[in-house]
């Protein structure tokens, strides 16, 4: 597992990459090695998932009846929906690219947005919280959350436009696979799970 200084490099040239700057791609490894060393980025954000677990728990009791309870499966089963919503859009990209003509973009792409998780990450576990440790925050934490939502859209089409070599339609087509793809799984784990309270 990378050390954070090594995680703070990455970060630092994806940073660069967003805005438009090939120096960043010094400070990134985009070689096989670098591509499966990317994905331990997935450990990285585990504390910040937990608290995403930690606030989906408070949600799901207080929508079930008194004396409910979860266990430990109850998180493996968030840890499951996180890991395939991670996944899927990088085997999705992965099966497109060669019919699509991208296939020599798949290491970058999948590095960087790899390594783009842990920033995002934990910004989004800002709103979760916030809902666990101030009461009535529901409001504050769902716009904070969709304000988090279109700034991390924005820097993920900028990183994919960089990598793309200025290819709007297909940054943009990449992007989408990238937000929409986890939406979609994720909602239909947490049902068939049982993760949705009702």
């Amino acid at each position: 597992m990378p050390l954070l200084e090594e995680v703070l490099v990455y970060i630092k040239g994806l940073w660069l990459l967003i805005q438009g700057n090939l120096e960043g791609y010094r400070w990134l490894d985009i070689s096989e090695s670098g591509l499966w060393r990317s994905f331990t980025a997935i450990l990285w954000t585990l504390p910040a998932l937990a608290v995403g677990w930690a606030s989906w728990r408070l949600y799901y009791l207080s929508a079930m009846p008194t004396g409910t309870t979860v266990g430990i499966g109850f998180f493996g089963k968030l840890l499951a929906v996180d890991l395939v919503s991670w996944l899927l859009p990088i085997v999705l990209i992965a099966v497109l690219s060669r019919p699509l003509g991208f296939s020599v973009l798949v290491v970058p792409v999948i590095v960087t947005t790899n390594w783009l998780q842990v920033p995002l990450t934990y910004a989004m576990a800002v709103p979760a919280a916030l809902l666990l440790v101030i009461p009535g925050s529901a409001g504050m934490a769902a716009l904070l959350w969709l304000l988090l939502l279109v700034a991390s859209s924005a820097l993920l089409f900028r990183l994919l436009r960089t990598v793309t070599a200025k290819q709007n339609l297909l940054a943009a087509a990449l992007a989408a696979i990238f937000l929409l793809s986890p939406l979609m799984i994720m909602q239909f784990l947490q049902r068939l799970l049982g993760l949705m309270p009702g």
